[in-house]
């Protein structure tokens, strides 16, 4: 199974639906279901014994995220920058300095950090924030 995309603007809420209904497919034997938590869901747990974290964790692999929680920052980051909301990307790069560096959307893309993510969308105060906080020019990203 390919690892799948994430869209420019995640949608938290539809990854959390993603997540129930892998667990209920999982739980219902769905062909595509089991085939997704196999190779993306925690290697030691059984299927039958499958949670909810589990399932999480699967789909936060099939997005090439390395766990749920960087998933969730990636769409807590990516939504502040749309909304140029400057205070929750700086709450959120001073909790976790290395959101700073990492791709706003836990893929490689050209849409990189979040200086580049907030160039790429003109999040003007954004933009201002970031560099106070040290990060480089959009165009050193690169």
């Amino acid at each position: 199974m390919a690892v799948r995309r994430l869209p420019v603007h995640p949608n938290l809420d539809q990854l959390k639906r993603q997540a129930k209904d892998l667990l209920r497919g999982v739980r219902n034997s769905d062909p595509d279901a089991v085939a997704l938590f196999s190779e993306f869901g925690p290697r030691r747990i059984d299927r039958n014994n499958a949670r909810l974290s589990h399932a999480q964790f699967a789909i936060a692999r099939s997005y090439e995220a390395p766990s749920w929680t960087r998933l969730v920052l990636a769409c807590r980051m990516t939504d502040a920058i749309w909304e140029d909301d400057a205070e929750t990307v700086r709450e959120l790069v001073l909790k976790h300095p290395k959101l700073l560096v990492e791709n706003a959307i836990v893929r490689k893309s050209n849409w990189g950090p979040p200086m580049s993510y907030a160039a790429n969308m003109g999040s003007t105060s954004v933009i201002a924030m970031l560099h106070e906080l040290g990060a480089k020019d959009f165009q050193s990203a690169f």
